[in-house]
């Protein structure tokens, strides 16, 4: 059970980055029939929502939108480009922006939670340094260090779950129509630019399904095999 797991969960990892990678490298290669960067795209979505005040900025820490700071941040090949990837996912960004700026729901919730999720991060840390203990000491401290650590990791499960309809919203409730209304892509684009969307999509579902899968071979790994002990 347990390698059947720890395989499941390793392939959740590499499978769906593999996926993206070739998605994203496949029509990063093919230009746009707007013929526009990513950048410019942005703007004027941005523009057209009334968002004049959002920046449009380059970054080196992956394509994003900041609530914080009002500002979508596209990687420099996205940004200056004007391939398919570029322009998809300049209108997914804008999608988040046009989210904050709509109170949209489950943005609001995941904004809130967000503090709370940061200290869920040493959920990990905590499982092995409980699974540590088990070696060295008869006495239950280690469950309780252990269950504390599996209540975190759950915390970045439920908020990995918050975090799906964001982004669902955002590609195909917000980016699709606006790339299809505004002209960014033509009809014969809009199958690549879905496949773009659902790529990316599906990493925020393997994401989810690692943490949950992981959840459950520490619970196997601290309880089940102490317990035959």
């Amino acid at each position: 059970m347990l390698t059947l797991l720890w395989i499941t969960g390793i392939a959740l990892i590499f499978l769906p980055q593999l996926w993206v990678k070739g998605v994203l490298n496949k029509y990063t290669n093919e230009p746009a029939s707007i013929g526009k960067t990513g950048g410019a795209v942005a703007r004027e979505i941005l523009n057209k929502n009334g968002l004049n005040h959002v920046a449009v900025e380059v970054t080196n820490q992956g394509d994003h939108y900041d609530p914080i700071s009002k500002a979508v941040r596209l990687s420099e090949n996205f940004y200056s480009g004007t391939s398919l990837s570029a322009v998809t996912v300049a209108a997914h960004e804008c999608g988040h922006a046009i989210q904050d700026a709509e109170n949209y729901g489950f943005m609001r919730l995941r904004t809130a939670v967000t503090p709370v999720v940061q200290i869920c991060q040493f959920g990990p840390m905590l499982l092995f340094f409980s699974l540590m203990l088990t070696a060295f000491l008869a006495s239950p401290i280690w469950k309780l260090t252990a269950v504390v650590g599996l209540l975190m990791y759950t915390g970045i499960f439920f908020f990995q779950l918050i975090t799906l309809p964001v982004e669902l919203d955002a590609s195909f409730a917000r980016a699709v129509p606006v790339l299809e209304g505004s002209g960014y892509i033509s009809p014969d684009e809009k199958e690549s630019a879905n496949k773009i969307l659902q790529a990316c999509a599906f990493t925020y579902i393997a994401a989810a399904l690692f943490s949950l899968i992981e959840i459950l071979r520490w619970a196997l790994i601290l309880f089940n095999s102490r317990n035959r002990d």
